[in-house]
């Protein structure tokens, strides 16, 4: 692997192609999260409007349309909190944790991050198995494959896991503060 390019220095400090690139990835790959979460959304308010139209002007019953929103709404938040939701952004109780110095904050972090990243790790193996045990269960309208429908939690799970292990690896770095 060759070593990263190094652009320019400023203040000591040398900045690297690699560092843009990945930002930018991660910054397309977000932008595009957004959009599939978007979309989802979209498709949740047509389709219940649609719902509303055919019950009340056309006196019909949509039962897919219930189907449809569940899934879409069990897909937003699953994909919404992988891929969106940043870990600042997430509710807490954090009355204490503001109160405290930044080498506290760090060992806080750190202790919150193990505890979560463990438990959503000693229960990958149990939820993905489930998962795939579920390939013999179908929705009752639609027909479709809950393997399929539920693999939102395993990404979920999955996406939780690779972020506190990541928080962890900055946290324990020379850069700590940044990850705070």
């Amino acid at each position: 692997m060759d070593a990263p390019q190094r652009d320019d220095v400023e203040g000591g400090r040398i900045a690297d192609r690699s560092a843009g690139w990945s930002a930018s990835w991660a910054a397309r790959a977000r932008s595009l999260a957004n959009l599939v979460s978007g979309t989802m959304f979209a498709a949740v308010f047509l389709i219940f409007n649609y719902k509303i139209i055919t019950r009340y002007l056309e006196h019909d019953e949509a039962a897919w349309a219930d189907e449809v929103s569940v899934i879409l709404f069990i897909w937003i938040i699953f994909w919404a909190n992988a891929f969106l939701v940043r870990d600042k952004e997430q509710i807490t109780f954090d009355l204490v944790y503001r109160q405290v110095p930044d080498g506290m904050k760090r060992w806080m972090a750190l202790a919150r991050l193990v505890l979560i990243g463990g438990i959503f790790l000693w229960a990958l193996p149990g939820s993905v198995d489930y998962l795939l045990f579920l390939w013999r269960e179908r929705t009752p309208v639609l027909g479709l494959r809950l393997d399929v429908l539920y693999s939102c939690f395993g990404l979920f799970l999955a996406t939780v896991i690779l972020r506190a292990a990541g928080t962890i690896v900055q946290l324990i770095g020379p850069n700590w503060r940044d990850s705070l």
